[in-house]
C-alpha cells in the first residue's frame, strides 16, 4: 500500500508537470480506487451487506459526474477543415517522390507524415532530447542566421523539403514571443539582422528554390 501510494503521488506530480503523462496517472488511480472493495482495509464499515452498500453509494455518487461528462462530450458536434493544409498535402503527394524528407513546424509535420507517408525529421513528441535538438536546427529557418548556416543544418538532417509558414515568422502573441524574437535570445550574435524567413518571403534564391501559394497562411515548400 505504501509503495503504490507513493507511486500514485509520483504519477500525479508528472501529470501536473506534463499533461500528457496523465496516461500513467489514470490507470493507477483506478487501481487504487478499487481498494474500496477490500475487506482488509474497509472491513470496519460493518458487515458484508453494509460494506457493499457503501461501495455502491460511492460508485453512484461518482456516476453522477461521470454521466455529466459523457453527455458534455456527446454534445460536441464539430468538423475540422483546413483547406490550405489539405491542398499542401495534395501538392506533396503529387509533386514529390515518396522518399522525400520533410521538415517544418511540428504540427504541420504531423499532418505530412500521417496523410502523405513522407519521412519527417521532427514531430510533436518532443520529450526526447535528440528530437528537441533536431527541431531546434529545423527552426533555425526563423532565426537571423545566414542562409548558408541554415541550409547546412537542414542538409545535416538529410532534409529535402522545408515547409515555411509565414505565420511562424510574423505571428506575435505578445512582445518578445515571436519566433525571431525568441531566436534573438538564443542567438545573440545575430541580433538586429533581418530574419531568414523574411528574406525567404522575398527571394529564396540562390540557397533554396521555393514553390508557394497564398491563402490565409502562406506556405512555401522549399527544396534544400
Amino acid at each position: 500500500m505504501v509503495y503504490h501510494s507513493l507511486q500514485l503521488l509520483a504519477f500525479a506530480v508528472l501529470a501536473v508537470l506534463i499533461m500528457r503523462l496523465k496516461l500513467f496517472l489514470t490507470p493507477h488511480m483506478c487501481i487504487m480506487a478499487s481498494l474500496i472493495c477490500s475487506k482488509q482495509l474497509f472491513g470496519r464499515v460493518g458487515d458484508r451487506f453494509k460494506h457493499q452498500v457503501a461501495v455502491f453509494a460511492v460508485m453512484a455518487i461518482m456516476a453522477v459526474q461521470g454521466v455529466a461528462n459523457m453527455q458534455a462530450q456527446w454534445a460536441i458536434i464539430g468538423e475540422f477543415s483546413n483547406m490550405p493544409q489539405e491542398e499542401l498535402l495534395d501538392w506533396i503527394q503529387e509533386n514529390t517522390p515518396p522518399d522525400s524528407v520533410f521538415s517544418g513546424a511540428m504540427p504541420t509535420m504531423a499532418s505530412v507524415k500521417l496523410s502523405t507517408g513522407r519521412p519527417i525529421v521532427n514531430h510533436p513528441h518532443y520529450e526526447e532530447a535528440g528530437l528537441r535538438e533536431r527541431t531546434k536546427l529545423v527552426y533555425s529557418m526563423y532565426s537571423c542566421m545566414s542562409a548558408d548556416t541554415v541550409k547546412g543544418n537542414l542538409m545535416t538532417l538529410g532534409v529535402d523539403f522545408f515547409v515555411l509558414e509565414d505565420s511562424w515568422c510574423t505571428r506575435r502573441t505578445r512582445p518578445g514571443c515571436s519566433m525571431p524574437e525568441i531566436w534573438d535570445i538564443e542567438d545573440s550574435q545575430n541580433v538586429g539582422k533581418v530574419p531568414l524567413c523574411t528574406h525567404m518571403s522575398r527571394s529564396s534564391r540562390p540557397h533554396f528554390h521555393c514553390f508557394h501559394w497564398s491563402y490565409i497562411r502562406r506556405r512555401c515548400t522549399s527544396p534544400v
